[in-house]
C-alpha cells in the first residue's frame, strides 16, 4: 500500500513528505542498504543518500535553509550611480564600477534595474526658426490630408561594401577586411500607397544637374503617374490629381525644373528644408540599403544588378507601413511645433 502511494506521489511530482523522509530512514537502518531502501519506496538512490545527509549534518529531514546569493549592491549605492551620471553623463561602466568596487557586469546589471541605458545621441540635422517654422507649417497642411495620391520621391547612395552589419567569426579566423575606397552609384525612385516605380541608376560619379533630373522624371516619374491615377471607363481615360513630395536639392528647385514640372501639369507639395524625416522614401532607402549590403555584390556590375534585384524585392505592404509610419510622424513633429522628436 505504501508503495502505490509513493508511486502516485512520484507521478504527481510532489516532494517527499516529512513522515516519508522519516519512514526511509528507519527503513534503512533496518537493512542498512540504500539501494534496497530506494527500491522499497519506489525513489532514486540519491535521494535516500541526501535525505541520510541531512540528518547527519542537521539531525533532521527538512530541507536546508536556502538564503540565496547575497545582494552586492545596496539601495544606497543606487544614489551614488544616479550622482555620478548627474555629474556626468559621459561617465564610463569602468568608473562607475571602480566607485562601487564591484566587476562592470555587477555595476551594468544595477544600471538597468533602476532604468539606466547608456546610448548615443541620435543624428540630426541642424534647425534654425525658420526651418521650425516651415516644418510646423508643412506637417500642418498634411495632417489632415490624404496620402493616398502623393508620390514621394527622392535620389540616394548605395555603397558596395556597406559596413553597417557586423560578422560573428572565431578569435583565430583571419576576419575579412574591406577596401577603404568603395564605389557608389545614385538611384532615384518613387513610391506612393499603391505601387512603386522602377528603380533608376544613375552611372558611376555621374554629376546630376537639372536637365538630367527633368530626364529621369520624363522616363520614371511620369510613366508611373498616368499606370497608378489614370482612370479607364469605356470611352475614355482619365488622370486623377496626384501631388510629387521631393527634398530642396537645387536641381528640384532651379527654374529650369520648375518649367518642366508646369508644362507637364506637375502639382508639387512645398518641403521644409533639412527635414528627411517627412519624406517616407527614407524608410525604404533604409529598407534598400540594408537589403543590398546582405546580398554582398563584389563589384560595381554586380552592385547594380543586386540594387534593382532588391528594389523590386520590397513588398507594397512594406512601402505602406513607411507612408503610414510617415501620417504618424506628421502628427509628432506637428505637436513638437516643428521640432524633431
Amino acid at each position: 500500500m505504501e508503495i502505490e502511494e509513493d508511486n502516485s506521489r512520484k507521478s504527481n511530482g510532489n516532494r517527499l513528505s516529512i513522515t516519508e523522509r522519516w519512514k526511509i530512514i528507519g527503513y534503512f537502518e533496518c537493512c542498512q542498504s540504500q539501494s534496497k531502501t530506494a527500491d522499497h519506496f519506489n525513489v532514486n538512490q540519491s535521494t535516500v543518500s541526501r535525505i541520510l545527509s541531512k540528518v547527519e549534518v542537521q539531525k533532521d529531514v527538512k530541507d536546508y535553509q536556502k538564503f540565496g546569493r547575497f545582494e552586492i549592491l545596496k539601495a544606497e549605492d543606487e544614489s551614488v550611480i544616479e550622482e555620478m551620471i548627474e555629474e556626468n553623463k559621459m561617465v564610463t561602466l569602468q568608473q562607475i564600477a571602480d566607485t562601487l568596487d564591484v566587476n562592470r557586469c555587477t555595476a551594468l546589471k544595477k544600471m538597468h534595474e533602476i532604468g539606466l541605458n547608456f546610448s548615443l545621441p541620435n543624428k540630426v540635422p541642424q534647425l534654425n526658426s525658420l526651418h521650425i517654422q516651415k516644418r510646423l507649417n508643412h506637417c500642418t497642411s498634411l495632417k489632415d490630408k490624404n496620402t493616398d495620391n502623393i508620390i514621394f520621391t527622392d535620389e540616394t547612395y548605395l555603397q558596395l561594401y556597406r559596413n553597417t552589419l557586423g560578422n560573428w567569426h572565431f578569435s583565430d579566423d583571419n576576419f575579412v577586411s574591406i577596401p577603404q575606397t568603395r564605389v557608389c552609384l545614385m538611384a532615384y525612385g518613387c513610391i506612393c500607397e499603391s505601387g512603386k516605380s522602377e528603380i533608376f541608376i544613375y552611372e558611376k560619379g555621374f554629376q546630376i544637374n537639372s536637365e538630367a533630373y527633368c530626364s529621369v522624371l520624363e522616363k520614371i516619374l511620369i510613366p508611373f503617374a498616368e499606370k497608378e491615377f489614370t482612370k479607364k471607363t469605356r470611352k475614355s481615360k482619365s488622370v486623377s490629381q496626384w501631388y510629387l513630395l521631393q527634398d530642396n536639392a537645387p536641381c528640384h528647385n532651379s527654374k529650369f525644373t520648375k518649367a518642366f514640372l508646369k508644362s507637364n501639369s506637375i502639382n508639387t507639395l512645398s518641403h521644409p528644408p533639412n527635414s528627411p524625416d517627412l519624406n517616407p522614401i527614407e524608410l525604404v532607402w533604409a529598407i534598400l540599403k540594408r537589403k543590398v549590403e546582405r546580398m554582398q555584390p563584389k563589384n560595381q556590375e554586380q552592385l547594380q544588378q543586386t540594387i534593382i534585384e532588391c528594389w523590386e524585392s520590397i513588398e507594397q505592404k512594406q512601402i505602406k507601413s513607411c507612408i503610414q509610419h510617415f501620417q504618424k510622424r506628421i502628427q509628432e513633429v506637428y505637436s513638437l511645433n516643428g521640432r524633431f522628436y
